[in-house]
Formats: structure tokens, sequence, C-alpha cells
């Protein structure tokens, strides 16, 4: 079978551009991010009696109060991880291991339980709660949660799941109005009755859509979703903070702005929603405001390394130096192990001419976090003002093997003289040369770079959307458009592209990247519009042709991707890639004899190219000539890919046009266990065990092949049997049946 001409063409995605590297994901400094994303997932009731330990080669650790809720805990252990990994957009973790022991909860960073503090209204809503014992009983918390709803009758909340269960299908990620439902109106009136302690059914629902927009990081329905809930439900600020974050994650500052707003007047000192007002504060330049709501923070918080980290940045631009430098050392006091402390603090050191501890604080950022190139850079620098030029040197030397092509580190190391004295750091021309090397804090980038080297894209969204609030760089914009593609966000994506083209609209590689996104979000027309107009920039490149054939041959334009990639050739006759694809193309419209020469082409220049020889095999195959090559062919395709079920299915049709039956029978069985549920190869298991006179075998294999071929009926990138020739071997099949 010929698996390039369905599937295995090189894609446009991979030919219009690498992508960022993926990080390492398994930092334990996440074990925090890991206990959010737990107790979002297994509910408040089930927190109550665990807690997350530690993070180790992708397994998480939990402790669980007693053993009798293991069997809880494990029937949905796959479901867990499944929400973990694509709440961060890769593979953290493969396995959750369970083990009995005490839980304290909540517990704050240092390990001391937190007593939180509550509003009235939270107070209210918690009358007449006891507290958990660590072995509280599923009874007790069942209780407990009708207590918490005190609301409505089993009955009435029965009713209301069973309206929403019984939704159409095709409402899809729509919201309803359920003004008008049974459930709602039975609420209101026993709200009046109780004196409003009913809570709205509506606010259930809501609540429910907003968490499966979240799961599909679709911010901007999530938000719109917790709008509606906070209408229904004013009591837990957690609402308000949810659609504040989502509406920030969507790029929506001004409303974010709006929202943190409102939410302080109903919970003035709730310490999430300070922390973002703060963050909006400090982009829109409004420090003194900014500070209020960071010392907010440290009240509710006194251990919130964030909020001290934040107030020291704004305080450095407020030139209140040794006001930054208290804040970052209460940062290194409340997280000795967080690294942008050590760092930040060293800032002020250099400032203040302090420069055996701004040696020290550099040496323990890099030991907490060796790729720092800022810091690294510092040290060097400090390093140099201090005379030792062997440990300057030695310092650039790292730097350049982690980014060679840094001109400003190979100035310096040019400029560095064999031997050097310590500088006078009471100089105004230290003091300026310092000012020149700090530069801006530029804290939130820092934050997000190392968030998204720990995979935690989520937390380096926000941290990228609070700079580009305070200026839109192309770099912050190209990070937004990668975090967005690994989230799933392509739409977003390309929105980010779309202002980055606005800002350089003659960037060919901007082009590029902006056609790789429209094509993973099925766009092609837009992908071909970029590329012809990259091409018109660059007329000499032969991969942008290469690219627009293969984009012309997502829309069945063949004759268009053949002029492409013939033009590719004239541009470089060296790329035996360009003959296969071209000879594929051949193929598909019907000039065997210009595919086949095509094809011998690209293994004279590539021998090894296993397509190319797994082609050329089946086409030898179908015509039913030269055989003997043709498994020639096949046997070095699989020999370079032995388990490629393609090209053993190819290596079985040629068995099969020999009349070895049996053997290509062999053959197909190979393949299929190599291979997903395919058209072709049913197809060809059909005609193989009608041969054998295999009737009922052959059926059951061509009615396999007709359903799978009638799911891809719209499917223009591969090849598919004729659904009527399909239904025409049935039939015969049938008659060969009845007549034995």
């Amino acid at each position: 079978m010929i698996q390039t001409k369905r599937k295995s063409w090189e894609s446009i995605r991979s030919v219009l551009g690498g992508s960022l590297t993926r990080p390492d994901s398994e930092d334990p400094q996440s074990i925090g991010w890991y206990d959010f994303q737990w107790k979002l997932i297994v509910g408040e009731d089930l927190t109550a009696v665990t807690q997350v330990d530690k993070l180790s080669a992708k397994s998480l650790f939990v402790t669980v109060s007693d053993k009798k809720w293991f069997p809880a805990l494990k029937s949905f252990r796959k479901k867990i991880i499944a929400e973990i990994n694509q709440s961060a957009g890769s593979v953290l973790l493969t396995r959750i291991v369970f083990q009995e022991g005490t839980v304290i909860s909540p517990v704050a960073d240092k390990g001391v339980p937190v007593v939180r503090k509550q509003s009235s209204q939270e107070q209210k809503k918690t009358e007449g709660t006891e507290a958990m014992a660590e072995d509280e009983s599923l009874r007790d918390i069942l209780d407990r949660i009708s207590k918490k709803f005190q609301i409505v009758p089993l009955a009435l909340m029965l009713l209301f799941v069973s309206n929403c269960t019984t939704l159409p299908v095709e409402q899809g990620s729509g919201n309803i109005d359920l003004s008008g439902s049974y459930a709602v109106k039975a609420a209101e009136k026993m709200s009046a009755k109780q004196s409003g302690m009913a809570r709205d059914p509506r606010s259930y629902y809501h609540y429910l859509m907003a968490l499966k927009e979240i799961r599909e990081h679709q911010f901007e329905r999530a938000a719109d979703n917790f709008l509606k809930l906070v209408e229904f439900d004013r009591s837990d600020s957690q609402f308000y903070g949810q659609l504040a974050m989502n509406l920030l994650r969507a790029g929506k500052m001004d409303e974010t702005f709006k929202v943190l707003e409102e939410s302080l007047h109903h919970f003035p000192t709730n310490p999430e929603l300070n922390m973002m007002m703060g963050d909006i504060l400090d982009g829109r330049e409004e420090y003194e405001r900014a500070l209020t709501h960071y010392q907010r923070v440290i009240q509710s918080e006194p251990g919130s390394a964030r909020a001290f980290l934040l107030s020291g940045t704004i305080y450095e631009r407020l030139k209140k130096h040794d006001l930054a430098a208290d804040m970052y050392q209460q940062v290194v006091q409340v997280e000795p192990a967080n690294p942008l402390g050590y760092h930040y603090l060293a800032r002020m050191n250099i400032l203040s001419g302090k420069l055996e501890e701004a040696k020290n604080h550099l040496g323990q950022t890099l030991e907490l976090r060796p790729n720092l190139l800022r810091t690294r850079e510092f040290l060097a620098w400090v390093w140099e003002k201090l005379g030792n030029a062997t440990e300057a040197a030695r310092e650039y030397k790292i730097l350049l093997k982690l980014d060679p092509l840094n001109k400003k580190i190979h100035e310096r190391i040019t400029g560095m003289r064999d031997s050097m004295t310590p500088v006078d750091v009471g100089t105004s021309q230290y003091r300026l040369a310092a000012e020149d090397l700090l530069g801006e804090p530029k804290v939130h980038m820092r934050i997000g770079a190392v968030y998204y080297e720990q995979a935690l894209y989520l937390k380096a969204l926000d941290e990228f959307q609070l700079i580009r609030a305070r200026k839109q760089t192309k770099e912050v914009l190209m990070v937004l458009g990668r975090v967005y593609e690994i989230l799933g966000r392509v739409d977003k994506a390309i929105e980010e592209m779309d202002i980055l083209l606005e800002l350089e609209p003659e960037s060919v590689n901007l082009m590029i990247y902006s056609a790789r996104f429209y094509s993973m979000n099925e766009q092609p027309e837009e992908t071909i519009r970029l590329l012809e107009k990259a091409i018109t920039l660059e007329p000499e490149n032969d991969t942008l042709y290469h690219s627009l054939a293969l984009a012309y041959m997502s829309v069945d334009k063949l004759d268009e991707a053949i002029k492409k990639i013939e033009k590719a050739i004239s541009l470089n006759e060296k790329k035996d890639s360009y003959y296969f694809e071209l000879g594929a193309l051949l193929e598909r419209t019907g000039r065997f004899e210009q595919a086949i020469r095509n094809m011998k082409r690209s293994i004279e220049l590539n021998p090894m190219h296993s397509n190319a020889h797994n082609f050329l095999g089946y086409m030898y195959a179908i015509q039913g000539k030269s055989l003997d090559k043709a498994i020639g062919h096949l046997n070095k395709a699989l020999s370079i890919q032995p388990r490629n079920g393609y090209f053993l299915d190819s290596l079985s049709w040629i068995y099969f046009k020999k009349g070895e039956s049996q053997r290509a029978l062999d053959e197909l069985k190979k393949a299929m266990v190599y291979t997903a549920p395919d058209p072709v190869l049913y197809s060809h298991l059909g005609d193989i065990h009608f041969s054998l006179k295999n009737y009922s075998e052959a059926g059951k294999a061509w009615k396999t092949s007709l359903f799978l071929t009638r799911g891809k009926i719209n499917d223009t990138s591969g090849e598919l049997p004729d659904p009527k020739d399909l239904e025409q071997k049935i039939r015969e099949a049938r008659e060969f049946l009845n007549k034995n």
C-alpha cells in the first residue's frame, strides 16, 4: 500500500518551521501547581482527606488519611492523570501513588497549618458546619454536603441533573436558557419561603459549563459562564477570581480590570484578587495603587513570595532601592529555594556596589537554576569589576556555549584584558555602568520563562499577557503564539501572528510561521495566500514552493501542486524529497510512467528513501508487472522500517498479484498489527480471503472496509476504496455463501 500517498507525505506543518524546545516538566518547584490541579479535579471533600506530597519520575505521591478512601480514588486515577496532562499541555504524569498517612489541610508553603480569614458572607455560608476530623466517615461527608447546599431537596437536584443530561447534543458549548425550567421556578419558590437560602440551579449549570471550557482552554467561553454564574451566586470569591483569570488568559485586559474592581468591592481582603489587581495596575504604571494591593496580599498571606518580589520591582522602578532590597530579602526568607529572589537581591547589591554580596547571591541563583543566562551575565560582569579576569572569562565561555550568537558577549570577551584591577564602586562611572547592565527589572518575563521551562503553560500565559499589556514586543507575541499552540488554541495563536505581521509585514519567517498555524487550523486557503505572498518576496526559495505544493495538495488542486513542486526542483535539483512528492502527485493524476521515473530519481539521490522504495514496489504491483523488482524494493523498504504496516501491506499485495494468496495473507496479518484500522487494508484482506475461498471472512473484511470508508468519505488526503465496488463484492461473497 502507498503509505505516503495517504498520510505519510511530509506534512506542511513540519515543513513550515520548527517549534520551541519542550522543556523538562518535572521540576519539584511545581508541586503547588499539582496541588491546585488535584483540588480542582477531585473536589473539596476528597481534598479534605488527601494531600499532594511530591512528584518524582512522572509519579505523583498522594497521602490519604484512611485506606478506606483508596478504592474511590483509584476508580478515577486515570481520569485525574488525563486531566492534569491536558491542563499542562504535555505528559507530566504517568501514575499516581496513594499512601496512608496524616493529612493536614490546608497547608502553607512551609508546612504550617493556615487559618483562613472568612468574610461575613463566607461565615454565613459555613454556619452550622462542624470541622472535619481526619477519620471522617463517608456518611459525615454526605451529610455535610447536604448542609452546604442547604437548599434544594434531593428530588429537585435530581430533576435539575436530569434536565441537564437530556439536553440535545447539538447544543455543543452554547449555553441554554434555563430561566423557565421547573428546577429554577421551584428554587425561586423555595428561596421565597426560606428567605433566599435556596441556591439558583442555574449557578450549578454555569459552573459545570465553565469547568468544561477550562478543560478545553476556551478562556472566553469559560469567562462568559463565570460571568453568568456570579449573577446567581455572589457569595464565593473563587468565582470572581476564575472570571478574572480567564479574561486575562483571553487577553481581555480592560475587562479583567473592571471585573477585579467589582470583585474587590465584595472581597476587599482576598489575596488572589488583590494579587491580580496589583499585577494589572503595575502594567498600567499605577505603582502606588499596585503597592497597596500587594501589601494587602502580604497582610493576608505573609508567606507570599510573589507579592514581596513584585513589590520590590515597583520600588526599584521608583528608585527606592533600599525598600526594593528589603522586599527581595523577604522573598529569600519566605522561599529559600526561590532563584528569582537571589537574582533580584543581587541586582540591588550591584547597584549599591556590594560586589561580594552580589557574587554570592548570583552563585546561589545559578545553583538553583543554572540556565538563567541573565544571571550568569551579571556574575561575569561582577567578576570583571572585582578584577578576576579568569573567573569572568570562564562565565563568558559558558554563556557562549548556551548562546553562541550573542554579539554582546563576544564583544565583552574581546575587550577583556589578561590582568585587571578592581574598580572603584563609588564613582559615577561605575553607577552608570551598573544601571546600563541591569536595565528594567522585567520580573514577569523572568517568572513566565521559569513557568514555561516547567511546562506550566497556563501560568506562563498569565505572565506573558501581563507583559504584553505593558509593552507589546515581537518576542512576547511569538511566545504567546507558541503557548496558545501548545494549549490547543491555534485560533488564538493566529491572532498573535496577525498582529506580528502588521508590525513586520515583509517578514517571510513570520509568514511561514503564520501559514503553519493556518494549516493546523484547517484553513488551507489562508496558508496558500501567505505562501504566495512569501514567494513574491523570496522568489528563489525552493522550500517555499515545496510548502505551497503541499498546501495545494491539501485542497486537491493537484495540477497547481505539480507546477509548484516542479519549480522547487528547478531551484534545487538535489533534493530527493521533491522528486518523491512529484512522483506521488503524478501517480494520483494517472501519469504512472512519469511517476516511476521520479521515484527512481529520488532513490538515486537517496538509496535509503524507504517511502520511495515502497511507492515504486506498490506501483509495479498495481500494474501487475516487474513483480520481482517490486519485491526487491519492498524488501529494501522493510530493511529500513521493518515494522511499517503499510510497507507490509504493499508486500502482501505483490504476493497476491503473483498468485501466492496464503503468503499474502500472512504478510497482511503482520501489517494489521502495526496500523490503525484502515479501509484499504481491510479491502485487501477481503480480496485475499475471497481468493482462498474464505467467503465468510471476505464478506466480514469488506463490510469493515465499507464502514471505515464511509467514515472517511470526505477525506481527500489519501487513497480510499470505492464504496460501490465494496458493496458489489459483499453481494458476491453472500451469493457464494448461499450456494454453499
